[in-house]
């Protein structure tokens, strides 16, 4: 029996995680792949307070050390429902089932892929899906963008030396900058590489646009099949918390890129965690 149950290894659940262990609450992480979260990819970290300039693996890393230093056990499988039995829930898993007081949810969510060649290869590499995460690796570079928010565009556009929008809308998009370019009614075929990092992009009219990133801003999916048995409230799929990261059912608390909220960044996510971990302390009370 645990008294916490945390879903996820990024940084919401790490650092969720380390505020429990230190309250000396017996907790367990169960991760379906590798601690670390969306930081894993991305390629540089340089907004996050106390690191002017981080490999993303790097901090991943650090983060998931200072749990193993605290023997926080990570278990290494994919939950596939949760049962709420009162004061005592289950989390079951593809291996096993688990009984805990409390849950955690903090599995993040997933970017919508284009499903193009060497899509999946250059993550990291010059495909990014994270606009405000990446930008400044890319000042005076020439970069691509595909997004439903004109916002993103005109970002890029005070970083990047020139920024090729392709408009994916039917809408006639305009933009009152110089160094942004709109192409309208082409879509990306192929992403190009050369040594391993992106060269290129391909469009459906075969020309070809050298770039330094493309950034795929199509929206995210967050991880909630597995709640699918519980009646936990959602907004446009996102788990709705209220201001102590708490949902509709005691004992179940959400933290990070999973629940609906304005912005999903590495530090936000963090301080999910602590908010959800200290509530959950004052459950367990």
């Amino acid at each position: 029996m645990f008294d916490t149950i945390i879903v996820g290894a990024g940084p919401a659940a790490l650092s969720a995680a380390i505020y429990l262990k230190n309250a000396n609450k017996n907790v367990l992480i169960i991760e379906k792949d590798t601690p670390g979260g969306k930081i894993l990819k991305t390629e540089k970290i340089n907004n996050y307070l106390g690191f002017t300039e981080e490999d993303a693996s790097n901090l991943a890393y650090k983060m998931y050390s200072q749990t193993q230093k605290l023997n926080i056990p990570i278990l290494i499988e994919k939950v596939i429902d949760i049962k709420n039995n009162g004061e005592i829930k289950q989390v079951i898993t593809n291996k096993n089932t688990y009984e805990t007081k409390s849950i955690i949810i903090a599995c993040g969510r997933v970017e919508k892929p284009l499903g193009i060649e060497n899509e999946d290869k250059l993550k990291g590499k010059g495909v990014s899906y994270c606009v405000k995460c990446d930008a400044s690796l890319y000042k005076d570079k020439v970069v691509a963008i595909i997004s439903k928010e004109k916002d993103d565009v005109i970002y890029l556009s005070d970083i990047a030396s020139k920024v090729i929008f392709i408009n994916y809308s039917n809408e006639d998009i305009k933009f009152n900058k110089d160094n942004i370019e709109v192409i309208n009614n082409e879509k990306v075929i192929k992403i190009n590489e050369e040594n391993n990092i992106i060269k290129s992009i391909t469009l459906s009219n075969n020309k070809e646009y050298d770039v330094s990133c493309l950034f795929i801003e199509t929206g995210y999916t967050p991880n909630i099949d597995f709640i699918k048995s519980l009646d936990i409230k959602t907004i446009n799929n996102y788990i709705q918390v209220d201001s102590e990261m708490k949902t509709n059912i005691d004992g179940i608390y959400a933290a990070g890129d999973i629940i609906y909220k304005n912005v999903y960044q590495v530090i936000t996510a963090a301080s999910d965690g602590a908010i959800s971990a200290l509530s959950v302390i004052k459950y367990l009370k």
